[in-house]
This record gives structure tokens, sequence and C-alpha cells, in this order.
């Protein structure tokens, strides 16, 4: 039997709790209360293709991301194998030529074919592989591994063996070649081959169709609602709305889309086994298909008996199988429960009987034929519910049963697996940087399975496939051309691709196999372990009181709940993340709780130096009900992210210690399961101990975890070279010199404290002219197309795509910058420009999209910039996230470039801190964007004169003085998006945001008007400034807002509400001067902490004065 698997899932809408049985409803394949499966929003559907039996992915060598294995003997003539490629070819498939080079060195060996197939491998049955044929010469200049043999003998069972020592002193160190690299389009499968929805109704529901049943859309549509009913049966999956490209209007379940599609396959299997011969054109198309799949159940859970639930030892998955399997028989035989139709009026059985008979009439000439009482069966049924769901794929809500595509069995990846460089360094900034695994952005399933606009789906490589060669030792020779050695292997490399962050519970559920090697698999540890002693149920604890009102403040617990009694149980990963945190930057519920419980009802130990003091502040805090002062005093304290470390190890120890079965018992349970019942042993049961070992993996690795109780800041020196600098401005200004510019009275120097700054190359008046730009001097989103058009057309088209006439250009030239920077460097025209801005880890160390949230919380926490600058990085990752799912974005810059954080976040951050708009849009100005910032004169002004940017001097400068420009912004602007503040600033003013009214306040109807969360900015020089605040108090505590124009806001009724307002910000920002954590100097390695506590002094100044303006104006 192929042991082959492989399906879709929706992560998301899962739901599993470890603790027993819950009352929640659970259906097919999802319960409502999941603590695995919140992986990644609200609805994550991840394609899977995976496989169970004798695979240990651990024994994968590490710097490998495929199995070899010897290439095995051609299948014999007319093998299903070859059939099926034969029927796949010459219905329109595609398989695609593999264009390889060498990972270390073009001029290594030659590739002479990669072909790309399927092959059976051990224990994994069909799997998809490429064939490659290797030339390889004996020369000094191959590119050699030389922890080659150290790999081979560390993969295999005894390192002491005999043979592996032998094998060392045979083998020479390996050569690494890459054959496919990564987003190589493999095959394209055409849309005649896929089976989906939309194909179904096309061929049984179309009026044009040789096989329409005319009541084949209702009945099924009525099947489906009676059986989900919270569903839309076939309502929004018609064939006019299933566009695959867009995934529009989509509304049909998953497990409904399977009932469907295996119905489809029942009455091809039929045709195809029953009606199929050589006289006869009433056999299935789907033949050659069909022969690859199992002819047996797929041992998913809901085939389980209670033998397997018994071992699985999971109440709440035991009820997912049970229901499913109940459900699927009642669809099946028909129900009185059915909408009030009984039998086979409305069932699975009596819509495959009119399906099979319209085939039969249709290719017999309408000679009826009886239906075969095997066709009719449930266990077929069962078996291929359990071929879709583990084989189809997800692509926008729409499963689509892909052949070929389905036989990519399942390996993880790693983002540096999907680099030029497999290697962990990269150069950047003309040194080498450590490239960190955390600073790569994952990428998401869609990518690699495109739909084209003919509905085909192209596959493509998820990973750099590498080819590891072991040379034996050459012969001897004289160093001649003539006497070099060739040789030529054949090898056979299997393709795997990984099927995104989902937890192992849904391979069981749905897919019928527990991958050992699976990066996003959780195991839940229960709430009461991370007690040291248990709350006695009615007892009164003040701590414990206080607990629940602070988990209740921040929506981390029911609001129901009268006495905190445990913490919720969570499901944590190897890596120690906590699924319910999920992946929102700033949001870690679970963390939060557990960082609430261990301050709250913990014990001074090694954890909690200053327990009391902490306490004391969170307990402030919480009788304040301020949930933004909850959060940081009693959640985000300083070392709360170590001390839920802490206390996930402890809690793994005490679930080790509970447990009553011990590793090596379910080791041997494993053993006697593989060997039960012959050949293949009892694969249900296998599974179900395989799903218990992979959770006693985890926490056992946990619990074994020993932590470094070190969160001190490592200072980030900057070494950066006073010649290297001065170069490039003489390349710079040279450059400048070069374009002729219309006006042009100022260039580039260093700045001492400022690192470059713009000088007056003569004498300036007041309002005299000192730059002007023309077109040809300015990088924005039109120069960037026109420019691209001529050096490469390929970036033109994607900077098109990107561009429209509502954007600011941002994408555009976000793209253009990565381009000329990392993809084009010194051939790019801009080149002196770009080597002279600020190197990646500079921008790194200084600018806020790099700040870590720790690090904000200490020294800016109570400030409503921590947040803003919080949804900076959220908007930075999103748009991130959004270019790396672009084909064209990857072939255009390289996954090198675009994978990387650190890159694309510098990209991000200079157009933030270098952009000057005009007409609507932002432009990069080089040159005049050295001019540095002060709070004198006029505001910064450039506009367009004569087709050209031309900047005026808002104040007299003489020759050789630093030109300066206002550009009226308050700090927490000039910070946030520029990276520093300025100590005299006449603009700056305090953000206020979190603000809002909720449905039970007095103006509860004027929450309609509020399209987004209002700010504020308020002086304490200026109490104008607080106008717009008392506007909105107004409305939301239902106050007059009617007043003449000449009227002020700031009425005597208003006066306690704003009051009330400052003087939460007060006490926010006071607690952070009273831990102590301000910094009086601005030492370099701490530069940025400096700026981040004057930012948070600079707020409270201007609140505690805007306070006393009020009371100058209304005694309260």
């Amino acid at each position: 039997m192929a042991k082959k698997k492989k399906s879709t899932a929706a992560a998301a809408k899962s739901s599993k709790d470890r603790s027993g049985p819950s009352s929640s409803n659970h259906d097919a394949t999802a319960s409502s209360n999941n603590n695995r499966f919140a992986v990644i929003g609200a609805a994550l559907f991840i394609t899977f293709c995976c496989s169970i039996g004798a695979v240990n992915f651990k024994s994968l060598q590490s710097a490998l991301s495929s199995f070899q294995s010897p290439t095995l003997p051609p299948p014999p003539p007319e093998s299903a194998g070859e059939l099926f490629l034969k029927w796949f070819t010459d219905n329109g498939g595609i398989f695609h030529p593999i264009s390889s080079t060498t990972a270390a060195n073009d001029d290594n060996d030659a590739l002479s074919r990669v072909q790309i197939t399927i092959q059976k491998f051990d224990g994994m049955g069909w799997g998809l592989a490429a064939i490659v044929n290797a030339t390889s010469t004996f020369a000094n200049n191959s590119i050699i591994n030389d922890d080659a043999d150290k790999v081979f003998c560390e993969s295999t069972s005894d390192k002491n063996d005999e043979s592996c020592t032998s094998q060392q002193q045979q083998l020479q160190p390996a050569t690494t070649t890459l054959i496919i690299p990564h987003l190589a389009p493999l095959f394209t499968v055409p849309s005649n081959l896929i089976i989906s929805i939309s194909s179904i109704l096309d061929t049984y529901s179309s009026p044009s169709s040789d096989y329409c049943l005319p009541n084949f859309y209702h009945v099924v549509n009525k099947l489906l609602l009676a059986s989900f009913p919270r569903g839309q049966g076939l309502a929004k999956m018609s064939s006019s709305n299933n566009n695959r490209r867009s995934g529009n209007n989509v509304r049909m379940g998953l497990v409904e889309q399977d009932v469907v599609i295996a119905m489809m396959l029942m009455t091809e299997e039929c045709l195809h086994h029953h009606y199929d011969d050589d006289d006869s054109t009433s056999g299935s198309f789907w033949g050659p298909y069909l022969n690859m799949l199992s002819s047996t159940p797929i041992p998913r859970l809901d085939t389980f008996d209670t033998e397997e639930y018994a071992i699985l030892n999971d109440a709440t998955l035991e009820m997912v199988g049970r229901s499913s399997k109940e459900r699927l028989k009642s669809m099946f035989y028909g129900s009185a429960g059915n909408s009030g139709v009984g039998g086979d009026d409305v069932s699975v059985k009596a819509v495959l009987r009119d399906m099979i008979n319209i085939q039969q009439r249709t290719n017999n000439n309408n000679n009826p034929a009886v239906v075969p009482p095997t066709c009719l069966e449930f266990d077929t049924f069962h078996k291929f519910i359990g071929i879709v769901s583990s084989r189809a794929m997800v692509l926008k809500g729409i499963k689509y049963l892909t052949p070929l595509a389905e036989m990519i069995n399942y390996s993880p990846v790693l983002p540096l697996e999907q680099v030029v460089h497999p290697s962990s360094s990269v150069e950047l900034d003309g040194q080498v940087a450590v490239r960190e695994d955390g600073m790569m952005i994952h990428t998401q399933f869609d990518l690699y399975h495109t739909i084209g606009a003919d509905d085909s789906i192209t596959v493509r490589s998820d990973r750099n496939v590498m080819l590891q060669q072991q040379q034996q030792q050459p012969p001897p020779h004289d160093g001649s051309a003539e006497d070099m050695t060739a040789t030529t292997t054949t090898t056979t490399i299997q393709i795997f691709e990984d099927y995104g962050p989902v937890d192992s519970s849904l391979f069981l559920e749905m897919h019928a196999f527990v991958p050992s090697n699976n990066p996003y698999h959780c195991a839940v540890i229960h709430g009461r372990h991370f007690l040291r002693r248990q709350v006695a149920p009615g007892r009164s604890d003040p701590n414990s009181t206080m607990l629940l009102r602070a988990l209740k403040l921040l929506h981390l617990t029911n609001p129901q709940l009268t006495q905190f009694v445990s913490l919720e149980d969570v499901c944590v990963r190897k890596d120690m993340t906590i699924v319910e945190d999920g992946n929102m930057i700033a949001r870690r519920p679970a963390s939060d709780a557990i960082a609430i419980t261990s301050l709250l009802l913990g014990e001074s130990t090694e954890m909690f130096s200053n327990l009391e003091v902490l306490k004391s502040k969170c307990i402030t805090a919480i009788e304040t009900n301020d949930v933004e002062r909850v959060e940081l005093q009693c959640a985000r304290y300083p070392g709360s992210r170590r001390i839920v470390k802490h206390a996930l190890v402890n809690a793994a120890q005490r679930s080790v210690s509970e447990a009553d079965v011990t590793m090596e018992t379910l080791s041997s349970w494993l053993e006697e399961a593989e060997k039960e019942g012959g050949e293949g042993g009892n694969e249900k049961l296998a599974l179900a101990v395989r799903f218990r070992i992979e959770e006693r993996k985890i926490i056992d690795s946990i619990a074994d975890i020993s932590l470094i109780d070190d969160e001190t800041l490592k200072p980030f020196v900057m070494e950066a070279s006073d010649d290297d600098l001065q170069a490039k401005l003489t390349s710079f200004n040279t450059f400048m010199n070069s374009l002729n510019l219309p006006v042009n009275k100022i260039r580039a120097q260093a700045v001492e404290g400022m690192r470059l700054g713009a000088i007056a190359t003569e004498d300036l008046e007041s309002e005299e002219a000192y730059i002007s730009l023309p077109p040809n001097a300015v990088i924005d989103a039109t120069t960037a197309v026109a420019e691209a058009e001529t050096s490469s057309p390929r970036l033109a088209a994607l900077l098109k795509k990107l561009d429209s006439p509502q954007s600011d250009g941002f994408d555009v030239m976000l793209v253009y910058l990565l381009h000329e920077r990392f993809v084009r460097k010194d051939e790019s025209e801009w080149w002196p420009y770009l080597d002279l801005l600020p190197t990646v880890q500079e921008v790194r160390f200084s600018h806020p999209l790099f700040f870590e949230e720790d690090e904000m919380n200490l020294h800016l926490g109570g400030s409503d910039v921590r947040k803003f600058i919080l949804r900076n990085q959220r908007r930075a990752f999103e748009r991130h996230a959004a270019l790396a799912s672009d084909v064209d974005v990857h072939e255009v810059l390289g996954s090198d470039v675009i994978l990387d954080k650190s890159i694309v976040y510098w990209a991000t951050a200079i157009l933030d801190s270098r952009s000057i708009w005009w007409d609507g849009r932002r432009h990069i100005t080089p040159l005049l964007d050295l001019v540095n910032a002060d709070g004198i004169g006029r505001a910064h002004e450039t506009k367009v004169e004569e087709s050209a940017a031309v900047t005026r001097s808002s104040r007299p400068v003489k020759r050789g003085e630093q030109v300066f420009e206002n550009y009226q912004q308050p700090n927490y602007l000039l910070f946030a998006f520029h990276g520093f503040m300025l100590e005299s600033n006449p603009s700056d003013c305090a953000l206020l945001g979190g603000l809002s009214i909720n449905h039970n306040d007095p103006g509860a109807k004027f929450a309609s008007r509020l399209q987004s969360p209002p700010t504020f900015c308020i002086s304490g020089t200026n109490i104008d400034s607080m106008e717009e605040l008392a506007h909105f108090l107004r409305m939301k505590h239902g106050l007059s807002t009617n007043k003449l124009e000449s009227e002020s806001w700031l009425n005597e009724d208003v006066v306690p509400y704003l009051a009330q307002v400052l003087k939460e910000r007060i006490s926010r920002l006071g607690d952070l001067t009273e831990s102590g954590t301000e910094l009086e100097d601005e030492p370099t390695q701490h530069r940025r902490l400096y700026i981040m506590s004057r930012m948070a002094i600079s707020d409270l100044a201007h609140f505690q004065a805007a306070l006393e303006l009020l009371k100058e104006r209304v005694d309260f």
C-alpha cells in the first residue's frame, strides 16, 4: 500500500483542548475553542502533502533541503507511474526545464541534465523526484565541504561503526551543487486535469454539459446545508463566481468541498473499474490518475477505533474523529433529520447513483446500466473523503485536487534554505554580517502554487534543492588537461515542500500522518502546572482577586468568572513560542497572562529579586483600572519575557513529573504497533502513539532547557572609517556636479554628531534658491519607471504593476531602491548616492523600525509613542509580507534581498526618513535630503518651478555654514520616522492616543463618525492644542457639540474629562520615571535608549504643563 498522504486544512478554525471533553460543538474538522490552531490570522488555509511510515526526517542532513537516495530501477513497462506520466503530458501537463547553477562556483562540476519525474521511495510511496546526471572532474578548483565526512557519519545510526570509519577513509570532502533554485517552476497542471467544485458543477450542473443533472445543484446544496447548517452549501460556489484567481465570494467550507469532490472521484472510480474496457467508451478519463491513489482507506483520525482512541488519550480529538465519521455516514445514507426528507431522497448515495447513471446513459447511447453495489458503499466514500482531505490543495479558500502536485512529500524549510547563500553569512555594505534566521520572513504556500490566466496551476520549488556529491579518491595525475579524470553519475533526489505553520494534530486529524520534524507542532501544557500551589475554590485570596481583575481588564479571561482558579491551557512549540500569542507585533495574550500570574502569585526566587516592588506597582495599576498601565506594570514589567520562559520550563517539568506514561513506554508501544499484524504493522495504532511521542518530545525538551538570566542590552559598536566616508563624500559631490543642476549652492560634508550635512558653497540670502532638482536628479515613482524601461524591462513591468494613481508611490520606490542598492549595486547610475546612505547595520541600530518591544516597554513605556512605533512596525511587516508573496518581486530582486527583513526595513526606513513631498507624492532628493533639521524660521517648502523642484533658504546663511530647514514636525514624528529628536522644538507636542467611543458611552451614537482611532498632539505651551481633544470628549460623554465657529470647545463641562485623561498619562509616565530607567547622558552605545527616555520625559512635561493650563482656565 502506498503510504502517501496529502491535504489541506483551515488551521484557525480548528480546536483542541487537552484537558478533557468540552461542551463546545465540534464539526468534522474543528472544534470551537482551539489552543493549537490560531496560528495565523482568522483563517489560515495551508496545503499539505505528506507521508507516513518509517521516515525519520531528523536524519536529513542539516545542510541539505532534499532527500537523496540511490536511483531506483526504472518502473516496469506500462507501470502505473509510466501510464500516469503519459496521461499527464498527453493532456497538456508541462515539465519545465530546470536552469541549474553551482551554489558555490559557476566553474564547478557541470550538470548535464535535471529531469523532474515521479518515483517510489522506500517507506513513502510515490514522490516527486529530480533525476540528476552530473559530470565531475577531479580538479583543484572543486568546491568542497570539509565537514562532509562528519555529516555522513553523524547521519548513521552508529557513529562508531567500522563502516563509517572505512567510508571516511575512502571518500573525499563533498561538493555541494545547486540543482533547483528557489522558486524555479517545476511543472504546470492544466485546468482540464484539475478537479474543483467549479469543474464538477460545469460537468453535472451546466445545461451545456452532456452529463447535466437538472436537480444536481439543488439536491447537493440541500444535502450540504442539512449536514452543515452554519455553512453556505453550494450557494457561493457556483461556476459563475468560483473565480480561482480572486477567490472572491467563496464561502463554502473545506469539508463540504471534500464531500463533493469525493463524490466525483467515486463516480469515476466506478466507471474506471466496472466499465473500462477496450470495446467501450464508458470508462473514466481519470483512470491513470485513479490507479495512483490508495486502494485502501486512509487511516486518518475518523477511522480510529476504541483501541486507537484509548492510546491517543485525547478526549477532544476522539470527539472530533467520532463526530466526523458519524456525520459522513449520515450524509451518505441520508436520515430523517435532513430537512425533513428521509432515506435516499437526500443522500450522497442517491446523488452518486444519478451521477453514475447519467455517465453511463450518455456514453452508451441512453442504454440503461445497473450500478454495481460496490460502487455505492460507505467505505469507498470514506476512502475518497480521506484522499481528498489529504491531497487537495487550498488556494484562496478553494480546494483543488491537482494530480502530480499532490505527490510532493513534506519536509519543513527554513528561510535560509531559500537564499542563494545557504551559509549563515552574507555581505552587506561591504562587510560580512551574520544572516539571522529571525530576520528572514517566512513565505506562504500560495507563492509556490500560482494560478494562471488559463486556470492552470504552476508549482514551484519552495527551497534551493542541493546535490551533495561524495567523491572517491582521484587517481594520481600530472595536472595536464588530458590527464583529468571525469565521471558521470546519476542521482535521484526527492523534492519536498513545506505545508506552512500547521500543528501536527491537523495532520493526524485530516491527513493520516504525524511528521517527526514539524517546527510548528506544539504540545499542550495545562494551566494548573503554572501554579506552585493550587488556588482553593471558594477561598478568598487578595492576590488572586487582583489577578482576576487584571486578566479581565486585559481581556485575557472569561469576563463572567468570579474567582481565579487556574490559567487556561497553552500550546507551546519546541522553541518556546506559544500558539495563543499569535504573530501580531506587540500582542502576546498567553504570555501576558503567564507573566501576570507569575508576578502576583509567585514567590521571591532567583527569578524575582525585586518581587515586592514589582507586585506593588502592578496592584497600584490595577486599582486605577487604566488598561495601558496594567499592561505595562503587570504584564510587560522589566524581565517579564524571561519570567515567562522560566514559568514554561517549570510548568513543563511539572507536566513530566505527573505524566502517567514514560517516553520509554511510549517507544515500546510504537515498536509493538509497527510489528502488529505483519508487514506495515497497525498503522492507526502507530499513528496514535507517534502523536503522543511528538507531544512528549516537546514537553521533555522544554523541561530540560537551562535559561541564562541575562537580558542586558549588548552595545552595538559601529566602526565607521573617516577615510572611507570621505571617499564616499568626494564621489557623491562629483556625481552631483555631473548632473549640471540649474541651481546648486550646497555640498555634502561630514558633520560631527550628525554624520552628514549640507554646507553652503556661497552666501545665501533669505528666500534665495539654493538647489533646483530636475526630474533626472530625483527618484520617485515616475522617474523609477522611466529609468527601468531602459535598464531593466522586467523591473519596469513590476514597478508599473505596483503603482497606482491613488498611492504615494511608496511600493514602487521601495522596490526600485532595493533593486538599485542590492541588485545593480555599483552598476546603478545612483550608486554614489546609494553608497553614501547609512548602512544596513547603522539603520538597524538607530531607526525605531528595528527597536525591540521590551526595550521600548522599559524606556518608552507610558508614552503613546511606543504604540505609534509598534503600529509602524506592523505596517512595515505587512508590506514586507505582501511583497515577499509576489513571484515577480522575487524574480526581479532575488530571494536573498526580498526575504531579508533587515534589508527591506532598511529601504523602508530610508524612504520614511528622506522623502520630500510635492504634488501629493513622495520623492527622494539626493543632496537636499542631507539638509538637517532645526526649529528656526518658516516651515520647509519644496515646490516645482519650471519643471524642477526648487528649495529656498528660510534664513541667511554664510558660505561654509551648515544649511538647516525647519520641518515643523513634533518630536514624536521626527523620532518615529527619522530616529532623532530636537532638544528645542517649537513645533513639539505630546502624542495622545488610545481613546475610543464605546457602545456604553453616553455618546455612543457618534462612534460611527470615527473612521479610525483618533490621535491628538498636546502642547504644554498652547492651550488651543487641546481643542480637538475637548471636541472628542464632548462627543464621548454626551455633552453638547453645538457651538459658533468663534467659540471654544474648552468649556467648563468638558474640563474634568480633559483633566482625567491628562492625569492618566501623567501617572503612566510617572511610573517610568520612578523606575529609574531614564538615562541622564548619551553614551554612544546607548543612544537609542537615551532618546527614548528623553521622549518619555518630554511627553510627561507636556502633559503636566497642559494640566496647569487647564487649572488656570477653570478651577477644579
